[in-house]
């Protein structure tokens, strides 16, 4: 009895030293990567106007290093960079698009936050709590062309061709949203954010490009 009970403890014995060696193994590892890995370092960047700017890990360019992490992404503010309240909420209320009404932003069509145009008076960039420089994206105005509510993007979506349709249920699906959302665009104060905010923006239920499609919006800049 006692051979065996010699030979369990030999055998526990044998087995913590595995352990003790396979955690050796993985600290080893683990000392090796946190050597071979580093902060991010962004590369400056001269532009042609002069402005200066910060390459990210994705190629975008950021007008500080400060508004990228570590690993090089942009640090995008919380509660989609609306003014929130107590906690943590982001103030918000119904935009109500109406007819006639204009909206713009900087970017392609494929952003879902733009900016009321209230008589022909643009914000300022510096209000819009955005990263990057002001020369690197394309400024857009869209005209609304019809008043947006449910009833009128239910009927756009009637409207549509098949394969347009087919392709936007794919992308509510994807991208988890829905007519109620298309139909309700929320707009709030911009946060204090790179450096800079306190102007208004609009969030739209899905990105431009879909409003278009839709015939909701159109571009007139």
């Amino acid at each position: 009895m006692f051979g065996i009970t010699k030979g369990i403890n030999d055998f526990s014995k044998i087995k913590n030293v595995k352990d003790v060696s396979a955690s050796s193994k993985v600290n080893n590892v683990s000392e090796e990567v946190g050597a071979v890995v580093k902060p991010f370092s962004p590369k400056k960047i001269v532009l042609e106007n002069g402005e200066i700017a910060y390459e990210s890990k994705w190629g975008a360019l950021v007008r500080s290093p400060k508004y990228l992490d570590e690993s090089g992404d942009i640090k995008w503010p919380r509660a989609d960079g609306f003014v929130v309240d107590s906690t943590g909420k982001a103030i918000t209320f119904d935009a109500k698009l109406k007819a006639g009404q204009v909206i713009d932003r900087y970017g392609d069509s494929f952003g879902k936050f733009t900016s009321p145009v209230e008589n022909g008076k643009i914000l300022e960039y510096d209000t819009r709590g955005l990263p990057y420089p002001e020369s690197v994206k394309p400024y857009h105005q869209y005209k609304v062309t019809k008043d947006i509510n449910l009833d009128s993007v239910k009927e756009a979506y009637n409207s549509m061709n098949v394969m347009d349709r087919q392709k936007l249920e794919k992308s509510m699906e994807r991208f988890e949203f829905t007519l109620e959302h298309v139909a309700n665009p929320q707009q709030g104060k911009v946060a204090e954010v790179f450096g800079a905010g306190g102007g208004n923006q609009i969030q739209l239920g899905t990105v431009v490009d879909w409003y278009e499609k839709l015939g909701l919006l159109k571009e007139i800049k």
